[in-house]
């Protein structure tokens, strides 16, 4: 399958799982266990090619979603939809599904997620005039996936979408290096 094909795909089950999550009253806990799915890490890739190995039964893969279910405390609802993909042979799809229902929600529900690079991990007072200053910059509410970045230096880089601000020190001093050999 074409990726443009994978990705409509996942589209279309990412927006059927949000109106049945509506629908059920879950969307809430439904895009929690999303975003863990979406996230997952490559500790778990383990699970993930075994959800994919065509050799492997839908009876057994459901029985691995089940104990994966449990064991991240998901939803009876979610459960179902995993349960659903199973079925229909689009587990290769899964985190691709759920990363499309995060930004459906989001979008829905007018909410900015932006990286910020630091150099050091912020304190809860500077973490909440960060998601203040972002509030009232992007118009929106603001999830901040902080990354901790010793190499620059200092300051900032924020990313949202296509959005990119760079105030780190050590963007600043590349700038004024660039400036002093004169290529800038």
């Amino acid at each position: 399958m074409k990726t443009v094909s994978k990705l409509k795909t996942a589209i279309l089950y990412a927006e059927a799982m949000y109106d049945g999550a509506e629908q059920a009253g879950d969307l809430n806990a439904i895009y929690a266990n999303a975003q863990r799915l979406a996230n997952m890490s490559v500790a778990d890739s383990a699970q993930m090619e075994k959800l994919n190995n065509p050799l492997i039964s839908t009876d057994d893969k459901i029985r691995v979603l089940e104990t994966l279910a449990n064991k991240l405390q998901f939803c009876q609802s979610m459960l179902n939809t995993l349960k659903i993909l199973a079925q229909t042979g689009k587990l290769n799809l899964l985190q691709m599904i759920c990363g499309q229902f995060v930004e459906l929600y989001q979008q829905r529900h007018n909410i900015a997620q932006v990286d910020v690079t630091t150099a050091v991990e912020f304190a809860p007072a500077q973490d909440a005039k960060l998601k203040d200053k972002l509030k009232a910059i992007f118009k929106k509410e603001i999830l901040i996936n902080y990354i901790i970045d010793p190499q620059i230096m200092g300051g900032l880089i924020i990313k949202n979408g296509t959005n990119f601000i760079d105030n780190s020190i050590r963007h600043k001093l590349s700038a004024l290096e660039q400036l002093m050999k004169g290529t800038k």
